[in-house]
């Protein structure tokens, strides 16, 4: 069968052993997407802007390491990334997150796990079944259909996953949205389990919109429950605005 234009994209694999580097192009290209590659931490820097819509990005490299790589993103507009790595610690896990990374893939693994991860990033990446709504609170402005977030006018870089959980929050601004449902509709029903994946990008947001995130008003923990966007419908205080 032939991939959709939706499940392919521009991917740039960074990986310094051939041999793996070799087979992760063979299984991207059959699948149909356009591949480059980088061989170290030098390349990568001077080829990862290149408009790419997903990189694959080893930690372990030459010259400069994949943690440095990602330090080195924070805060840019950028494409997103999707750590390869032999370091199956849930440390180094949370830390790749929790500096930028959109997934976390484990060496060893097959072709079918690394294509599965590749289009669960294109489809938040290209998401269109977003209504047109608008929310707005505390002068942050999510718009929802054009994938726009601003904040006091500013606007607010966030990559295809931290806007496809802000934008299941916000479509849902005032009522609780549990763990396990919002880990299934922004990563994947595989994906339940892993609350480590959700907390970090929760945090991630918080960074970015909250006044404090220490003490958030827009991205709530609700108990054990899950997480809200505002305050709850019905109590005290200005609900978002809806439109």
């Amino acid at each position: 069968m032939t991939p959709s234009v939706a499940e392919t994209g521009r991917l740039l694999v960074v990986e310094d052993d051939d041999g793996l580097r070799a087979s992760i192009v063979w299984a991207l290209r059959s699948a149909g997407h356009h591949v480059g590659t980088a061989v170290n931490g030098i390349e990568a820097g001077e080829r990862i802007a290149d408009g790419w819509d997903i990189v694959l990005l080893d930690l372990g490299l030459p010259f400069v390491n994949g943690w440095r790589i990602l330090e080195t993103l924070e805060g840019r507009l950028i494409p997103s990334v999707i750590v390869i790595s032999a370091r199956g610690e849930e440390r180094d896990k949370v830390r790749a997150l929790d500096l930028g990374a959109d997934d976390y893939l484990t060496k060893p693994f097959g072709a079918d796990e690394l294509l599965a991860r590749t289009r669960a990033v294109l489809r938040r990446m290209r998401a269109t079944s977003w209504p047109s709504l608008i929310v707005e609170k505390d002068g942050v402005r999510i718009d929802l259909r054009a994938r726009a977030v601003s904040r006091d006018g500013a606007e607010v870089h966030l990559s295809p996953t931290e806007f496809t959980l802000l934008a299941e929050l916000a479509a849902n601004a005032g009522h609780v949205m549990d763990s396990r449902t919002l880990l299934s509709r922004v990563w994947g029903a595989t994906y339940v389990g892993d609350r480590n994946y959700l907390r970090t990008f929760i945090q991630r947001l918080r960074r970015k919109l909250e006044d404090d995130p220490a003490e958030p008003t827009l991205v709530v923990t609700v108990g054990r429950r899950g997480y809200r966007f505002g305050p709850m419908v019905g109590a005290e205080g200005d609900p978002p605005t809806r439109r």
